[in-house]
C-alpha cells in the first residue's frame, strides 16, 4: 500500500512560471515537468550519457533497449547509433515522462516509447543487441534481470545509484553467464552514502 502510495498522481499547484523545466543534454533539449525526475548533479546526464554512448556502441540497424529510461537521455544516444534503420524501444513507468521523453525526441523515428512496468512490457520487446537500464533505488531485482538476460543481449549497461542494490544486481548478472567488463563510480550524491556506479556487462 505505500509503494501503491508513493506511486499515485499527486495533486500540483504552478505558483510562477510554467511548471516545466528546461534541461539540455548533447545539443538536445527536454522540456520537462518540474516535479518530475531528473538527475540531482547538474554534470550527471552528460557524464552518464557519454558513457552509455561508449559502452552500449550498438551496429546500425540494431535493436537496443531503454529500460526505466524516463525522457529518453540513454535513447537519444542509442537512436544516434541504431540509426534510421534501427529501433530503440523505451519503457518507463511514469506516462509523463514517457510523453515528455517522445516529444523531446520526436524527430527520432526510431525511438518508441512505451508507458508501463518493466517487467510487464519486456515480452512485447523485439530482441535487443544492447540493453541499457537505469533502475530505481531498489534496483532491478531478480525478475528483471532474468528477463533481461533471456531476451539475448551482448552487452548490458546498468546504472545504479544505491551501492546494496547495485551489488546484488551484479550477483544476479553473474548468475546468468554475464562479466563485469568495466565499471565506472561517480560521486553525485554530496554528503550521503549513494554513489552512482555505471557497469558494462558482456558474455
Amino acid at each position: 500500500p505505500r509503494r501503491a502510495a508513493a506511486g499515485a498522481p499527486r495533486a500540483e499547484k504552478v505558483v510562477e512560471g510554467s511548471g516545466r523545466a528546461v534541461e539540455r543534454v548533447g545539443g538536445r533539449e527536454w522540456h520537462v515537468a518540474a516535479t518530475g525526475f531528473w538527475q540531482a548533479h547538474r554534470g550527471a546526464a552528460q557524464a552518464y550519457s557519454d558513457t552509455v554512448g561508449e559502452w552500449a556502441a550498438v551496429s546500425p540497424g540494431a535493436t537496443a533497449w531503454d529500460l526505466y529510461g524516463g525522457v529518453g537521455v540513454f535513447a537519444a544516444v542509442l537512436a544516434d547509433q541504431v540509426g534510421t534503420g534501427g529501433r530503440v524501444e523505451a519503457v518507463e513507468l511514469s506516462r509523463r515522462a514517457a510523453q515528455d521523453g517522445a516529444e523531446a525526441l520526436s524527430d527520432l523515428g526510431q525511438v518508441r516509447f512505451h508507458a508501463g512496468r518493466v517487467e510487464q512490457l519486456l515480452p512485447e520487446l523485439p530482441a535487443p543487441q544492447v540493453v541499457v537500464l537505469d533502475p530505481p533505488r531498489a534496483g532491478a531485482g531478480r525478475d528483471v534481470v532474468a528477463a533481461v538476460a533471456a531476451a539475448g543481449p551482448e552487452r548490458v549497461v546498468h546504472v545504479g545509484c544505491d551501492p546494496a542494490a547495485f551489488g546484488r544486481d551484479v550477483g544476479l548478472y553473474r548468475d546468468h553467464g554475464f562479466e563485469l567488463a568495466d565499471l565506472r563510480v561517480y560521486a553525485a550524491f554530496p554528503s550521503t552514502h549513494h554513489v552512482e556506479c555505471l557497469a558494462l556487462f558482456t558474455r
